[in-house]
């Protein structure tokens, strides 16, 4: 009970995101630039933006923990997005796609330091250029483009608990007509991860325990270089490489009981796994401007891949302590993906602003799995667990799109006009498709909008969630993919009423979400092995209401308040469910931020999110509550910052699945309580 009320307490006073600077500073909010003292971090509606760097408690931690400062926006300790309620969120770098952030994205995000990309941003509308890919919207992680007056060289150390530490640096140089900016990142984490599973069905129950910690090393650099070739013509080159690789030990006990509770096995399987990810991307892009700057051409060419390797070898252990199996198992993954992008943009007399081109994307994967069984001092190859699977998607997408401004009133009308082809090993499917879109924004006053959008998105399968082959890599959480997924298409609209002056910035929302071909993860038994598979489970709805609060009473304190609740519904008769099951959700969190001096800042911040519905069952709630501290010295040339994270340990994931084939309870964690220390200097 007491940690409890401690806990509400500092919800309803102290959660969020929020400035440290005591210096003026920029939000961006529904396209309206607000200046005020002491003030930068985030708030509600069409664009939320967070600058990491000005956050005191994720600035020290990975982009997983960074993201739950953005309102409506948080993630489990896997790494999962849940935005507005969707954990399909399309995710960017740079406003790129990458290999790097799709099925294995929460991995990355656990690991990926926040620092790095230090803006995060995050829109429900997004850009025509852009992909209509994700459902409730798309995040985009990019780097700050420092200027002149920035600090040339910033190098940045950090220690945490449990021999965690990080170390950064970044160059800033301008000579003559070049911009380069480079930077790199290295950091070695912790994470200790638990897991509890118990199944019930016809045949018995099974249980299974699992511990395992790694110790993962993250190497992560980039280098921008851009050119002003004349005043009106900017070329740029953008690289960037990203290694993460660990080993570790997990031992997983399996109990088996019959329907009398008798035990019927017990094995502790040893698992020793190593695994790596690489990932390098290269970019140039090429933006020419017209007489009127808002007139332009840009062209975009990326290339990025992502590589994957994990090796397991496992031993199964019986009661007597006798080593009775033993297996190896290697999976792999190859990702090639091609995207370039061209717009023209031109405004006309009478406020009238065009804007059309082309995008397209070319991805190629390469799935393999390879097992071999110890038999009688020999390893044999096991044609069972053994995979060479390929899949291949061309995206080619036209768009247009029309805006229009009168005196209180801007309207925009687009569309874009989508070919695919699409190859999943020798099987091919061609497909045309429109995703249209409108938006009008009206002054209502001098301090607020009233503004709606329509848009249809749409979530893809991925190369993972096409290949029917069963990946026992995980004895946690087994997954096979389904080669008869459809593509899921949305309708979203969206009401916002933002109201911003210097001393509070509000902005409540409506939103509203209809699904068809609705892509969720069930569970199902496969020779007494639970085992996870995504299905088109139908179509449904998702009503939901925003609101964001900011408020700065005095020129030292800032407060914030953010809450999301919708009605999640889910309509899987399609797949041999009865009936249609909803639920009301909610999430909440909240911020005190107090500049107790010129250069000593103080911030405490939180989340809770309710119970969230399944398919066959439902995720419990979960909560976190972290502390910051920042000092400043030497004229603000060197800035300490301690932060505390989790404090209550109560990120903790319960999931239950109470199905007429299968019950089952699954409790996963992670050494998420962490406290780090950081130190930057600015030359």
């Amino acid at each position: 009970m007491q940690k409890m009320f401690l806990f509400l307490l500092l919800l309803f006073v102290s959660q969020g995101t929020l400035a440290q600077e005591s210096v003026d500073t920029t939000i961006v909010l529904q396209q309206i630039d607000i200046k005020g003292v002491h003030f930068s971090g985030i708030s509600g509606g069409e664009i939320k933006r967070l600058q990491v760097d000005k956050n005191l408690t994720s600035l020290t931690g990975t982009t997983s923990e960074a993201l739950r400062q953005i309102p409506s926006v948080t993630t489990d300790i896997e790494g999962a997005v849940l935005f507005r309620g969707s954990n399909h969120t399309g995710m960017l770098i740079n406003g790129v796609p990458y290999g790097l952030l799709e099925e294995n994205r929460g991995d990355v995000l656990i690991q990926l330091p926040a620092l790095f990309y230090d803006q995060l941003s995050l829109r429900s509308f997004v850009p025509i250029e852009w992909m209509p890919d994700g459902d409730a919207g798309s995040l985009n992680f990019s780097s700050s483009l420092l200027s002149e007056e920035d600090s040339p060289f910033i190098l940045t150390t950090g220690m945490g608990w449990n021999d965690r530490y990080n170390i950064g640096a970044v160059l800033n140089v301008h000579p003559g007509k070049f911009h380069i900016i480079g930077k790199y990142n290295y950091r070695h984490e912790y994470r200790m991860r638990k897991f509890q599973k118990t199944t019930t069905n016809d045949a018995g129950t099974t249980v299974m325990n699992n511990s395992a910690s790694a110790r993962p090393d993250v190497h992560l650099t980039d280098l921008y270089v851009g050119y002003d070739w004349t005043d009106s013509d900017m070329f740029s080159l953008y690289g960037m490489y990203y290694l993460m690789d660990y080993g570790r030990y997990g031992g997983i006990n399996n109990t088996r009981y019959n329907p009398a509770g008798e035990v019927l096995s017990k094995v502790l399987r040893h698992r020793f796994n190593n695994q790596r990810q690489d990932t390098y991307a290269v970019e140039a892009r090429w933006t020419h401007r017209f007489n009127d700057p808002e007139n332009k051409f840009e062209l975009v060419f990326n290339y990025n891949n992502f590589i994957y390797d994990e090796d397991n070898h496992y031993e199964n252990e019986n009661t007597q302590g006798v080593i009775v199996v033993q297996d190896d198992l290697n999976v792999g993954q190859l990702k090639d993906n091609y995207y370039i992008s061209g717009i023209y943009q031109k405004t006309f007399t009478g406020n009238l602003t065009f804007k059309a081109g082309y995008t397209g994307r070319f991805r190629q994967e390469h799935y393999t799995s390879e097992a071999f069984d110890l038999k009688d001092d020999n390893w044999l190859a096991n044609p069972q667990k053994t995979d060479d699977f390929s899949f291949d998607k061309y995206t080619n997408l036209l768009f247009l799109n029309v805006e229009k401004t009168w005196d209180k009133l801007v309207g925009e009308i687009g569309v874009q006009a989508e070919h695919t082809w699409q190859k999943a090993n020798e099987v091919e499917n061609n497909y045309i498709h429109f995703y249209p879109r409108l938006k009008a924004v009206f002054q209502a006053t001098e301090h607020s909008e009233l503004i709606l959008s329509y848009q249809q998105r749409v979530i893809r399968p991925d190369g993972a969630a096409m290949n029917s082959f069963i990946n026992r890599s995980d004895a946690t959480h087994i997954v096979q993919g389904n080669p008869d997924l459809k593509d899921e298409y949305i309708h979203s609209v969206e009401v916002s009423y933002p109201i911003n002056d210097l001393k509070i910035h509000f902005t409540p929302a409506l939103y509203y979400r209809y699904k068809s071909n609705r892509i969720m993860e069930t569970v199902y038994q496969e020779n007494d092995v639970a085992v996870w598979k995504k299905e088109n489970v139908g179509n449904s709805n998702t009503f939901g209401a925003e609101v964001s609060v900011t408020w700065l009473p005095t020129s030292f304190i800032s407060i914030g308040f953010m809450a999301n609740l919708y009605r999640d519904e889910i309509d899987a008769r399609q797949i041999g469910y009865t009936e249609k099951k909803s639920l009301f959700c909610w999430d909440m969190k909240s911020y005190i931020s107090l500049h107790i001096t010129p250069t000593t800042a103080l911030q405490l911040d939180g989340f809770y999110i309710s119970d969230q519905l399944t398919p066959q069952g439902e995720v419990k709630n979960r909560s976190s509550v972290n502390v910051g501290l920042s000092q400043y010295f030497w004229e603000k040339k060197l800035r300490v910052n301690l932060s505390l994270n989790n404090l209550f340990d109560d990120l903790k994931e319960v999931t239950t699945i109470n199905s007429p084939d299968i019950q089952m309870k699954q409790i996963r964690n992670r050494d998420v309580r962490v406290s780090w220390l950081n130190l930057t200097y600015y030359m």
